[in-house]
């Protein structure tokens, strides 16, 4: 299968006071296949997805995107790049100046030419897989955490993105919702997505059953689930 992401032996140095820091990182995630990292509490905030994405380069050892590293490639062919990544942030990731729609359409509008009709069709089906009647209308601002954050769902498995990264995608969610959440990703998957998910607990580490590779933060380092340190 196609690698699509992979780090070796990367560390990143935070790029605020927020962030935590981490120490060779290791990992390969392929087509199909999903690497969730259970984080630490108190070290939540952690920098792996916007060093997936190439938004942060690492102080030493490399992450390359289909192939190709992040910091060989020109700045257009990394926009081209991102444009085959959806994520879910950890934090609020809605353009406040579009409404619901704009915000959940925008990405596939802008990197596929695929009909407007089209691209809202699958974001309603979507939003119904996930128990809400559909795209509500108005602005961010104005829509309940909990139903804001199914949207965020639904905008990052819309299309047939080469890499899912969700960042602790459980955050102000209905608890009962993960299972929901586990099988619109698992759907993706059977697509030919790769998944990265950074999950706060236990729940979310194990929500996905199949072709799945799960981690666990220790201090600034990335260690295989169940393997203790010697």
């Amino acid at each position: 299968m196609e690698t699509i992401l992979e780090f070796l032996e990367v560390s990143l140095r935070p790029s605020s006071h927020h962030m935590a820091e981490v120490e060779g990182a290791t990992f390969r995630l392929a087509a199909g296949e999903a690497v969730v990292i259970l984080v630490e509490e108190g070290r939540e905030h952690l920098p792996l997805a916007d060093a997936a994405e190439g938004l942060l380069a690492p102080s030493r050892g490399g992450v390359w995107f289909c192939g190709m590293r992040w910091e060989a490639m020109r700045p257009a062919r990394q926009t081209e790049m991102r444009g085959r990544i959806r994520r879910v942030f950890e934090r609020y990731g809605w353009v406040s100046n579009l409404d619901v729609v704009e915000n959940v359409c925008l990405a596939e509008c802008y990197h596929t030419a695929r009909p407007l009709a089209e691209i809202m069709a699958e974001a309603e089906s979507l939003a119904r897989q996930f128990n809400l009647d559909g795209i509500p209308a108005g602005r961010p601002t104005r829509v309940p955490g909990p139903i804001l954050r199914k949207l965020e769902w639904v905008r990052a498995l819309m299309g047939r993105p080469a890499l899912i990264i969700l960042e602790r995608p459980m955050l102000g969610a209905m608890r009962a919702d993960l299972a929901l959440l586990s099988a619109g990703v698992t759907r993706a998957m059977q697509a030919g997505a790769a998944v990265l998910w950074l999950a706060s607990d236990r729940a979310e580490m194990e929500a996905l059953t199949a072709n799945v590779r799960r981690y666990r933060m220790e201090g600034p380092c990335l260690r295989v689930a169940g393997q203790e340190q010697t």
